[in-house]
Parts: C-alpha cells; sequence; structure tokens
C-alpha cells in the first residue's frame, strides 16, 4: 500500500526517525488538545461544574482519533509524511480500523507505563529510578534487536513502519 508518488523501501525505521515523527505529531495533538481544553473551560464557567475527567477521556479520544484516521487513511500521519515513514499491515496493505485502534491502545499502555515508572521514581528514589531505566532500555533494546525493528505495540497489532520516498512528479513550470 504506497501513497501516490511514493515507493517503499525495505529499510527499516529507526528509533530516532519514530521518535521525530511523534514529536512532530505530539505538537499536533498539543494544539487539538489546547482547543479542547479551551472548550472545557468555557462550558465550566457557563455550568460552574469541573469536567477534569471527562476532558481526559475527550482527549484520549481525540488523539486516537487522530491518528487512527490517518494510519487507515493513508498509512501516514503528518509527522509520518514529514519523516518519510508509512504504517502498513505486515502483509504491505492498509492497516484496518482494529490494528489502528489495538496499536493505539499498546503504544498508550507504554507510555503510562513510563510515565507510572517516573512517578514511582519520583517517589521512592534511586533504585526505582535504575529499575524504571533498565525496563525501558530493555524494551528499547529488544526492538532494535527485531530485524525490522518493531516495537510491542507494532508486534502485537500486526503492523510494521516503512521508509517511504517520494517519487519526482513531472516538471510543471516554465
Amino acid at each position: 500500500m504506497n501513497v501516490p508518488g511514493t515507493v517503499s523501501t525495505p529499510d527499516p525505521v529507526g528509533l530516532l526517525r519514530r521518535l521525530a515523527a511523534m514529536i512532530y505529531d505530539g505538537l499536533l495533538l498539543l494544539a487539538i488538545w489546547m482547543v479542547l481544553g479551551l472548550v472545557f473551560v468555557l462550558v465550566g464557567e457557563l455550568t460552574g461544574y469541573a469536567l477534569t475527567p471527562l476532558q481526559f477521556v475527550v482527549n484520549l479520544l481525540a488523539a486516537w482519533f487522530f491518528l487512527a484516521w490517518f494510519w487507515i487513511r493513508t498509512g501516514q500521519t503528518l509527522g509520518m509524511q514529514a519523516w518519510n515513514i508509512q504504517l502498513r499491515d505486515e502483509t504491505g496493505g492498509p492497516v484496518n480500523p482494529k490494528q489502528a485502534t489495538l496499536r493505539y491502545l499498546v503504544a498508550l499502555a507504554q507510555w503510562l507505563v513510563i510515565l507510572l515508572g517516573i512517578y514511582l521514581a519520583r517517589e521512592h528514589g534511586a533504585l526505582v529510578t535504575a529499575g524504571a531505566t533498565a525496563l525501558l532500555l530493555a524494551g528499547l533494546g529488544l526492538s532494535q534487536a527485531h530485524p525490522r525493528r518493531a516495537m510491542l505495540h507494532d508486534w502485537l497489532s500486526g503492523t510494521e513502519l516503512v521508509r517511504v520516498t517520494r517519487q519526482a512528479g513531472p516538471h510543471t513550470g516554465p
């Protein structure tokens, strides 16, 4: 499944490229969450109720919708487009809604474990910090040892990231 005008390459997607695309998409999600936050503040001011738990759930749903929509539609979020990465299923076809949802939920769980590790490290000191860091490095090491550099959310959802290159289009200028 290639986006028109792109060709996939057999090269695995490295960790730095993944992180760069994730930061790009994270900034876009932050903008969406800021707009949603403004809506929740306005509703809170009008009603007198703080809707923080609902806002948290809406933010998670907005992130899922944002990512899944792009993954299912073209296999590329805006950050993935900028870094020439495409998501596809293991057979090379498009990602289906079940795969996109599973990938999102597993990735979300991984981030929650990282945040829990940070919290525990702050509360319980050096030993927990060392344990949490070792666990994180082991997970990253396992993904780097995989021939396609697949991470846990890739394995469990049956998806993979591939590098794509843009084909030069016809020259239309003078």
